[in-house]
């Protein structure tokens, strides 16, 4: 399949993705985040914070502060959008989930093969949790694996620092079930919905968005930019990654949550735009 037509087949997902939404989602019937928010530690670097509706943005800063997801959904199943960077990072938060939530069935979703969006995977494999990612995800593991690994390294730089040493043995497993890129996924949970979305290149070629329609909330990712400065672009199609943000900006969302920082405004967006204006 060319670029041409995966980038096609991406806008008509999307536009199918509108008209869903359109449809499904209304001012009286959608949840609603409130603006106050609870914070747990699990760890020293690791932490859950509250933001409703059985919500939770998951921050591991092992060395740098990367977020994740951790939802209830309608049917009470948990599941897990991208990743801690570690697989001991990830058996703390199943175990969080365990005495907050109770047993419940999880899956999990990586959004894309960097280290903050999969190093966690050996934990949920051990648990049996089905971890669902792209299958150019599962192939850029394959083949850019290492290279990266070695970025992660010589950004951490000192050889004699844990985090060093613990990302030079990670163990990097990709994801258990795999869909094609351009097709996306969708998923159903009771009545509730999930829209995995990739919407172009952008901060690596694989990377896609998590959307939950009734909930108006984004999982944006490395795509979208929580600080203010674009960060690691060793990946990165800077020409193209201004395009896939503009179609996340046709999503309705109250909440959106990038990849990195603390922000969750959906003013994210064009706080994105605007940094990675040349």
């Amino acid at each position: 399949m060319t670029a041409r037509t995966k980038k096609t087949h991406a806008c008509l997902a999307l536009s199918a993705l509108l008209l869903a939404c359109a449809t499904q989602s209304s001012p009286a019937s959608r949840q609603v985040f409130p603006h106050a928010r609870q914070r747990i530690d699990l760890a020293p670097d690791l932490f859950v914070k509250e933001i409703g509706n059985g919500a939770f943005v998951v921050t591991h800063s092992f060395p740098w502060p990367a977020n994740s997801l951790l939802i209830e959904m309608a049917n009470s199943d948990l599941v897990i959008v991208g990743s801690t960077y570690t697989p001991e990072a990830m058996s703390s938060l199943l175990d969080w989930a365990d005495g907050h939530f109770g047993q419940r069935p999880i899956t999990a979703i990586n959004t894309g093969y960097h280290v903050d969006n999969l190093g966690g995977n050996a934990a949920l494999v051990k648990r049996g949790v089905p971890i669902y990612g792209s299958k150019e995800t599962a192939d850029l593991l394959q083949r850019r694996g290492e290279r990266t690994r070695k970025i992660v390294l010589d950004l951490i730089g000192d050889k004699t620092l844990p985090v060093y040493q613990a990302h030079a043995r990670l163990a990097l497993l990709p994801p258990t079930r795999l869909f094609p890129l351009s097709e996306g996924l969708h998923l159903k949970f009771g009545n509730e919905e999930i829209v995995v979305f990739w919407p172009g290149p952008s901060q690596a070629p694989d990377k896609v968005v998590v959307y939950f329609p009734e909930r108006r909330l984004l999982f944006g990712g490395c795509m979208i930019l929580g600080g203010d400065k674009i960060g690691n672009v060793a990946d990165a199609n800077m020409s193209q990654w201004p395009d896939a943000v503009r179609a996340l900006a046709r999503l309705p969302a109250d909440v959106v949550v990038p990849g990195h920082g603390e922000r969750l405004d959906p003013q994210l967006v064009q706080h994105t735009l605007d940094l990675l204006q040349p």
